[in-house]
């Protein structure tokens, strides 16, 4: 009964909403704002993570072959072959841009910078007759390309204050018929539509947004679907990507309908699709969890994340932060080797195996699509793999609506405020986060500056102890919340933030457990054997890695994997804690492991060859009584890994 009274008032707010009219010249709706990336800077084991980027494929995007040795956006791409789309080529090569500008203005790289602005520089100065800007093998196909590429043009804005760049967008948008912006993906164009509404107030841009997303005629994330009591069968990249656009209407309109029908969607979604290390299922279609194996595309990696910023921004709730550092913290490092020199198509909490014929989901099964390479089959992986640290650095401050500072996503940083009086302040972040539950905040102002200053409690965090300069606070702030300390400081001032980071057993009914410690879930490192991959496979169309530095992998287990969970209760678990100096995905720099109790089972390779499924709860063979230990380290330290156990209670 509840549930159709709920299907019921989605109904009746569908209505509504398809029946609103736009709302005109009021200030937008988000709680938090970013577009504080020049002004931050990346620390410790996050800037060690960019500069693996920048050494690694990101750096050297001739290690990816096709098409990202060619000449990006700064022209047009030749294509050389006919496998894909036309313009498979301009939408793979605007993720790239986009994550390499925002490297590089985050690591202050002139030669990455120029690399990526080149590409817009030449867009904004070819633009076609009726202001469109779009390359000619795709201008009248698809606006798709454009709707990522917006995203690094977005960065450039941020970064340079470049006043043509609204004017251009404006009339590039406005280029396209209705007709035009309801076909397919082209629906994500209300992104970048709806932020050049926020700088030029043109109400025909949000009139057309409005109207576009509420005729529901994309075929994909309608309003109508995600007002129902599931999400349909669909491409899950487009999913994500789509998830955005009413909470973005939201902002912009402050009609809470489409709030809620994209916060009905996402816990659809979440409940249906979602895996263990945060990201929903996509291989390559939202495909349901019931079977913990099922990968997802490291471009949900990148997208998801990235959707559910909107989300923080729009609402202001803390939970949404936690869910992206979920993402961001397990399953971005785990598609990737620790030297991010190669990746992953398809990635998954349980893999035992990762060679070039070893990808148990269904699409393109016993292909290359899970082992990690430089170089895939389908390019769109690695492209926006590297979006996904930088586009976190960039949303680790954001300002709230008066323009004060908030602390939205943690991690070692700094950040350089400018304040009401004209004085600037620096702010360290001094932490280990999210492989310490400690946080310190050191303040550097010009001058004693009554600064309010926000930070996020996550939801895990049962208990929070704040300290000021060494004094304990007697209050404990709500978790979930964001909280606020209002008061004058000084230089040296010390905030102190200690979160309560105890283990949690998660159980997943009728397959089996995981065990997860703040916002990090931990996983048993396959022992492995790694060996350099030669074969020509025909599925890459003679594609190699121009550089003799990035290799294929074939990784295939060497030791035991097959265990069970034996009776897990945290009461058993043994916490170790090691130096947190080193950096925490590498082998010898792990500074936190679980040690566990576990049976062995009979549990073995499918056919050989792929990862199998988990067994059910009633046929577990146990091989022998013994109770042995394991230790689990954060899931974005391994290759092959074990995440979610069978479970064994009698």
């Amino acid at each position: 009964m509840k549930s159709d009274l709920l299907k019921k008032t989605i109904g009746i707010l569908v209505a509504l909403v398809s029946l609103a009219a736009s709302a005109s010249g009021q200030e937008n709706h988000y709680v938090y704002t970013d577009g504080l990336m020049k002004d931050t800077s990346a620390k410790g084991w996050i800037k060690e993570f960019l500069n693996r980027q920048k050494s690694g494929m990101t750096g050297n995007p001739d290690a990816l072959s096709y098409p990202y040795n060619t000449c990006l956006w700064d022209g047009e791409i030749a294509r050389n072959r006919n496998y894909g789309r036309d313009w498979w080529r301009y939408e793979q090569t605007a993720y790239y841009t986009d994550g390499l500008l925002r490297l590089g203005y985050i690591l202050d790289d002139r030669e990455l910078v120029d690399k990526g602005e080149a590409g817009i520089i030449y867009t904004l100065k070819n633009k076609e007759s009726n202001g469109r800007l779009a390359h000619g093998s795709f201008s009248h196909a698809t606006m798709w390309p454009m709707c990522i590429f917006f995203r690094a043009i977005q960065a450039y804005y941020d970064e340079n204050n470049d006043s043509g760049i609204p004017e251009a967008l404006e009339k590039h948008y406005l280029s396209y018929s209705m007709e035009d912006l309801q076909n397919w993906r082209n629906i994500v164009s209300l992104e970048g539509m709806l932020w050049t509404y926020g700088l030029t107030r043109n109400k025909e841009l949000l009139d057309r947004s409005v109207s576009a997303w509420n005729n529901g005629k994309f075929g994909d994330l309608t309003p109508k679907a995600c007002a129902g009591d599931t999400i349909p069968k669909m491409h899950g990249v487009t999913f994500c990507e789509e998830l955005k656009l009413p909470v973005l209407l939201y902002a912009h309109t402050g009609d809470k309908r489409y709030l809620e029908l994209a916060k009905h969607a996402y816990d659809n979604m979440e409940r249906d699709y979602m895996l263990p290390d945060g990201v929903n299922t996509s291989a390559e279609h939202l495909l349901k969890n019931d079977n913990i194996i099922i990968s997802h595309e490291t471009c949900d990696i990148a997208d998801l994340s990235w959707t559910l910023g909107y989300f923080l921004m729009a609402t202001g709730d803390a939970g949404w932060a936690d869910k992206i550092e979920r993402i961001v913290f397990n399953a971005a490092p785990g598609a990737v080797t620790k030297d991010f020199r190669s990746l992953q198509y398809f990635s998954s909490v349980n893999q035992v195996i990762a060679t070039g014929y070893s990808n148990h989901n269904e699409y393109f099964h016993g292909s290359t699509w899970m082992a990690y390479r430089p170089i895939h089959q389908t390019e769109c992986c690695s492209g926006n793999v590297h979006r996904i640290m930088p586009n976190y650095v960039s949303r680790m401050w954001m300002k709230d609506k008066k323009g004060k500072i908030a602390a939205t996503l943690y991690g070692p940083s700094e950040i350089e405020l400018e304040l009401g009086d004209g004085s600037t302040c620096r702010i360290e972040e001094v932490t280990s986060y999210p492989f310490d539950n400690e946080i310190n905040f050191i303040f550097h102002p010009e001058k004693r500056s009554r600064i309010p200053f926000t930070f996020r409690i996550p939801g895990w965090s049962r208990h929070t102890e704040i300290s000021i300069n060494g004094k304990k606070m007697k209050n404990s702030p709500e978790s979930g919340s964001f909280f606020t300390l209002d008061r004058i400081f000084k230089d040296g001032d010390t905030v102190k933030v200690n979160f309560c980071m105890e283990p949690e057993v998660v159980h997943i009914e009728n397959q089996g457990a995981y065990i997860q410690m703040g916002p990090v879930v931990y996983s048993y490192p396959v022992p492995q054997k790694v060996k350099e991959d030669t074969t020509q496979y025909e599925n890459m169309f003679g594609k190699s890695a121009d550089n003799e530095n990035f290799k294929c992998w074939e990784i295939s287990p060497d030791g035991s994997w097959n265990y069970a969970l034996y009776k897990p209760s945290i009461s058993d678990f043994e916490i170790q804690i090691s130096d947190p100096d080193k950096y925490p995905f590498d082998d010898d720099g792990v500074n936190m492991k679980i040690k566990v109790p576990v049976k062995k089972i009979d549990w073995t390779l499918e056919d050989n060859k792929f990862t199998p499924e988990l067994p059910e709860p009633d046929k577990i063979k146990v091989l022998h009584d013994n109770v042995e230990y394991i230790d689990l380290v954060p899931y974005g330290s391994t290759e092959l890994r074990i995440t979610v156990f069978p479970v064994l209670n009698q």
